[in-house]
């Protein structure tokens, strides 16, 4: 008969899995505000944070010894992320556009972005990635670009677990070390954003007057592609002082190439032990063995947590619900732990509070020192910096329904995950006063060598057109006495709007595994397959996955 006690526990369980079923779920019904964009990163669940493959890599231990037991084992696992697209097989990206993790690095809330001029009637201005002064009414839109990113992993997971009893209460300890390989593929697609090779910049825009006559200048790219790139036609300065993208790319498929996870310590006591019923609490540790963020791509692999340590508790057990008469049962298991995620150090790309999403990639002219220094970059080249960042606590909690007999062994489970929100905090010094939004504005009027004007409150697709004699409200003239009004301040880097926002996921897996219970070291493998779902407003992965999972006890 089972306890109360684990009567309780299961309860308990149970309702932590319902709550994070109806989490995952539940923001298919919120606001569009839900949906995390304009973020540069991506924190995805660690390869290494999967109770669901941990729980089915244990086998049976050696119940005929009094002494010290232990047990290795091993998976070799491919996962992959499916679409949370809404209209995944419709080739018109402007009618109905997807959402998922195509939507994150974007500001326009959905994984589809329309080009257009300075009047808003796009979600950004290509005149801010280097495709020339594009003009239009309010509805002139120049096509569209859309992300449809492809996720994978491939790689394994090792184990060992040693404990004082296998049929006794005792201490045990256990290690999980993972080797993998993580691929981001972004999958840019362009539709009709090729412009015309006479598009031009107006003179005095991307260069200072210098005492003679300027002439218009053309463009640096011909299409976003090439722009988001940062390798443009004409090299590192193509076109007068405007420098190409350092960070925030999409270049192609990016891999990590292969890499240590996180390493997972857990040392602890299990109170009961025996054939029936088990119950272990344990104190959990994860060591970042992967890599972190550089910031130089949009949507950058990362392999563990981004570098943050972890500390937690854990807690596993079992209980035998049937017995049979031929060595055949029926069992309940459940793992569970929760960890806070220390700081951690990383590089993020900064958007600018009060100028909106998208804002990092505006234009800035360099006026370090009060005077200007023939540097015309995005601001994500100076906005994107060391940071450190922390999440509250990550949780995981899986629960499996297992039958035994002659030697196989059938599982069906649920896993929930989640992850609170990320707190961030810049830590590498910004050059304040140093960086003018040009929006459309000029360097230099063409008549004076002293006074050159940019617009503060431009966005990413509104600006006040460009002026080329007397400026008018709310384009400035910038002065050194002004600097501090005129120019981009540490204080107005949105930071909060870098952060990543509350993950949570829901998992079901089963696997069949078969165990040689005559053997002296009861050698077990298995096939193990996991569909994990989140909706397409929440900040994690949908993936499925394919495991192998082998081991023996001794």
């Amino acid at each position: 008969m089972v306890k109360k006690s684990m009567k309780k526990l299961f309860l308990g369980l149970a309702a932590i899995s319902a709550a994070g079923l109806y989490g995952s779920s539940a923001g298919s019904v919120n606001s569009a505000n839900a949906i995390s964009t304009s973020k540069n990163f991506f924190q995805p669940r660690a390869f290494s944070a999967d109770l669901a493959r941990e729980l089915l890599m244990e086998g049976s231990k050696h119940r005929d010894s009094d002494g010290w037991y232990g047990e290795f084992s091993a998976t070799a696992v491919y996962q992959r992320s499916f679409t949370q697209n809404a209209s995944s097989t419709d080739t018109n990206m402007d009618v109905n556009p997807g959402y998922g993790l195509g939507a994150f690095p974007f500001w326009s809330g959905t994984n589809v972005m329309t080009a257009g001029s300075n009047t808003g009637n796009g979600n950004f201005d290509i005149y801010q990635f280097g495709l020339g002064a594009a003009s239009g009414s309010g509805t002139t839109t120049y096509g569209s670009i859309k992300l449809d990113p492809l996720v994978y992993q491939a790689g394994a997971d090792f184990m060992f677990i040693v404990g004082s009893s296998a049929n006794e209460p005792c201490f045990f300890a256990k290690i999980k070390a993972p080797v993998t390989v993580y691929n981001i593929n972004p999958q840019l697609t362009e539709v009709d954003t090729v412009f015309s090779t006479t598009a031009q910049y107006p003179a005095g825009a991307l260069q200072a007057y210098t005492g003679t006559a300027l002439t218009a200048l053309p463009a640096a790219a011909a299409t976003m592609t090439q722009a988001f790139a940062g390798n443009l036609p004409g090299g590192e300065n193509p076109v007068g002082d405007f420098t190409a993208m350092h960070y925030g790319l999409i270049n192609g498929d990016q891999s990590t190439g292969a890499k240590f996870g996180d390493i997972e310590m857990t040392a602890g006591y299990r109170f009961i032990s025996n054939d029936d019923n088990s119950f272990s609490v344990a104190l959990r540790a994860a060591a970042p063995t992967g890599g972190q963020a550089t910031g130089q791509y949009l949507l950058e692999p990362i392999v563990g947590r981004g570098g943050n340590w972890g500390l937690g508790g854990y807690m596993d057990g079992h209980v035998k619900l049937w017995e049979g008469n031929n060595e055949n049962s029926f069992q309940l298991r459940f793992i569970a732990n929760a960890m806070h995620l220390f700081s951690a150090d990383t590089v993020r790309s900064y958007d600018l509070i009060e100028n909106g999403g998208g804002s990092k990639y505006l234009l800035v002219a360099n006026y370090s020192g009060g005077a200007y220094n023939n540097q015309i970059q995005n601001l994500i080249n100076f906005s994107t910096l060391g940071s450190t960042s922390t999440f509250g606590v990550e949780g995981d909690v899986a629960v499996s329904f297992t039958y035994v007999g002659r030697g196989w062994s059938f599982d069906l489970g649920y896993e929930f995950w989640g992850r609170s929100a990320e707190t961030l905090e810049i830590t590498e010094a910004f050059a304040s006063n140093s960086y003018a939004i040009l929006g459309r504005q000029q360097i230099s009027n063409g008549t004076s060598s002293n006074t050159a004007y940019c617009q503060p409150t431009a966005t990413i697709n509104t600006s006040e057109p460009y002026v080329s004699a007397s400026p008018t409200a709310p384009v400035v003239a910038i002065t050194p006495n002004n600097l501090a009004t005129t120019t981009v301040q540490l204080a107005d880097l949105n930071v909060a709007g870098a952060e990543q926002n509350t993950a949570l996921t829901s998992k079901l897996f089963t696997k069949v595994t078969y165990e040689w219970s005559d053997s002296d070291y009861r050698p077990h493998l298995g096939v193990m397959a996991e569909f994990e779902f989140s909706t397409s407003q929440n900040n994690a992965l949908p993936q499925w996955g394919i495991s192998l999972v082998g081991g023996v006890s001794f």
